[in-house]
């Protein structure tokens, strides 16, 4: 008898844990939302009424990311080496300094990017040349959320 009320409390307790897995444990539903193509162009989303991007990392960290192709300004670590090596090679050492200075201090932080905060609807676009991108981890100031895109 005492057997069987110990299988039972075990059922019980194991199906009360596989259902607390199967659950979001406790996490709010994504703020973004994201799209990528097979030619490496991605496009971030914001559903919430703020977010900001604070990193991207696409497929585990083997994708450069860039986002000055799109946007007229530096954006990622990428970016500037980009930059740095442009002041580089036009021998502009105070630029190339400064430059090298932005990227230190990113590193520093252990940061990909400039952090990007974007109101509900707007967009941040990036891309990877070269990359089919699999899966894309996006840090945010709301938490970490993984993409993944079947090709």
């Amino acid at each position: 008898m005492l057997f069987k009320t110990y299988q039972k409390l075990l059922g019980a307790s194991c199906l009360a844990l596989y259902l607390v897995g199967c659950g979001s444990g406790g996490s709010a539903e994504s703020p973004i939302e994201m799209i990528a193509n097979s030619e490496g162009a991605f496009q971030i989303d914001s559903k919430a009424d703020s977010v900001t991007i604070q990193g991207v990392k696409l497929n585990r960290g083997n994708c450069v990311v860039r986002f000055s192709q799109v946007y007229a300004q530096s954006i990622s670590v990428q970016d500037f080496k980009d930059e740095a090596s442009e002041y580089e090679y036009i021998k502009d050492k105070k630029r190339l300094a400064d430059m090298q200075n932005k990227i230190s201090q990113l590193e520093q932080k252990g940061v990909m990017m400039e952090p990007q905060t974007l109101k509900f609807g707007e967009s941040l676009k990036g891309i990877s040349q070269g990359c089919n991108i699999i899966e894309a981890e996006i840090q945010t100031n709301k938490g970490s959320w993984t993409f993944n895109f079947n090709r």
